[in-house]
């Protein structure tokens, strides 16, 4: 099987280099890298070209003038002359196994309905340097074809398209990337192409994802609104009969349901449905997402008195405990609010909603944010 590998390029001189070595010593021989620059004001694109006089399969590509990423990723599947194709960003690394462990595992799935259309990893964290962060593992799991849009539009757990490795034909039928969404465009394609085919999942951390201050997703509030966005695209019917259909219990479908419900902003919907909500399994969830729901509606005492609750039942719960602080805070009880802001932080390292309020306390300046979900086992680092 011959692979293409597709990289968008934009001013990333400084790690395209450490890219291109990990695919040229890949195992399994690739046919051909295409790396798209999108007008970079770098040098990119020069040092892309020196490199390719070297290795002949490096192809440059350079578009007419500046369009985006998903427009880069849309020209190189265009141009790949194979009909399965490996996305790769420009400053992340893979481990030198990863297509090998890639394609084997996609042979696995041959005669499968519906055949698959990617094969996804699970993958690790570094910072700009490229040191893997510690207990920054990603893992996803392999869903049946009928849960994986659901879940995906729970929880984007395909949160790089470094290590993608695509069905060509499948992503051009869909359209490709949308180049109107600037943020989360890859999460949108994803929940596309998840009503298409099979997603294959490979249970080994092979791509090495770098955190820095170019991530475009290291800035919250537009994460928030691209979020929001991409649930747009879908109506409330549509989200739900996704949701409970995954092959979870009734009230795990109808709390994932209300968390939806919540970052569409029908706030008073999902608290309806929260009264649905009986199992001691959930109680925790529910009384956060009622917290939430008084928080939205500048309810503070019953907001307090939901996660006071929630606080005596699991001291550890990070989402909760930096809401409570940021009570505290405003009403300029700062040592409280420093003290849960520390704690959320020691459970959770990557949290940035904590790291931001407790800069606020330390600083005098700026504004306190409170989590409007509950956060995942592993959280995303920024820098």
């Amino acid at each position: 099987m011959n692979i293409s590998v597709v990289i968008p390029l934009y001013n990333a001189e400084k790690y395209i280099v450490e890219t291109l070595d990990s695919l040229i010593n890949q195992t399994y021989p690739i046919d051909e890298i295409l790396v798209v620059d999108d007008c970079s004001s770098d040098c990119s694109a020069k040092v892309v070209k020196e490199y390719s006089q070297q290795y002949p399969i490096v192809r440059l590509i350079q578009q007419p003038y500046n369009q985006g990423v998903s427009a880069a990723r849309n020209q190189g599947l265009l141009e790949a002359r194979n009909e399965w194709v490996l996305m790769m960003d420009a400053d992340d690394t893979i481990h030198p196994n990863l297509l090998n462990c890639q394609i084997e595992k996609l042979a696995q799935y041959e005669g499968v309905h519906p055949e698959p259309v990617c094969v996804h990893p699970a993958y690790v964290q570094t910072d700009v340097e490229g040191n893997i962060l510690p207990n920054s593992e990603f893992f996803g799991k392999q869903l049946p074809f009928n849960e994986t849009f659901g879940s995906l539009l729970m929880r984007n757990y395909i949160i790089t398209q470094s290590g993608l490795l695509l069905k060509r034909d499948a992503a051009l039928e869909i359209g490709g990337y949308k180049i109107d969404f600037l943020i989360s465009e890859d999460a949108e394609f994803m929940l596309r192409l998840s009503r298409t085919g099979t997603f294959v999942y490979l249970d080994k951390p092979y791509v090495y994802y770098r955190r820095h201050v170019m991530n475009t997703s290291s800035d919250l509030n537009k994460i928030s609104e691209a979020g929001k966005a991409v649930l747009d695209v879908y109506s409330i019917d549509e989200v739900k009969e996704a949701v409970f259909c995954r092959n979870f219990s009734e009230q795990k479908n109808l709390i994932d349901f209300v968390t939806l419900l919540y970052q569409y902003r029908q706030h008073d919907e999902g608290f309806r449905y929260l009264e649905g909500v009986t199992d001691e399994e959930f109680k925790e969830s529910k009384l956060f997402y009622q917290a939430l729901y008084y928080i939205e509606k500048n309810l503070e005492l019953e907001a307090i008195l939901c996660l006071d609750q929630l606080l005596v039942m699991n001291e550890r719960h990070g989402a909760a405990l930096n809401n409570r602080a940021v009570f505290y805070a405003k009403k300029s009880n700062l040592i409280a609010a420093q003290k849960l802001f520390d704690k959320a932080l020691l459970q959770f390292p990557g949290y940035m909603d904590a790291t931001n309020n407790l800069l606020v306390v330390k600083e005098g300046k700026g504004e306190y944010r409170f989590t409007k979900r509950e956060l995942r086992e592993n959280l995303l680092r920024y820098l």
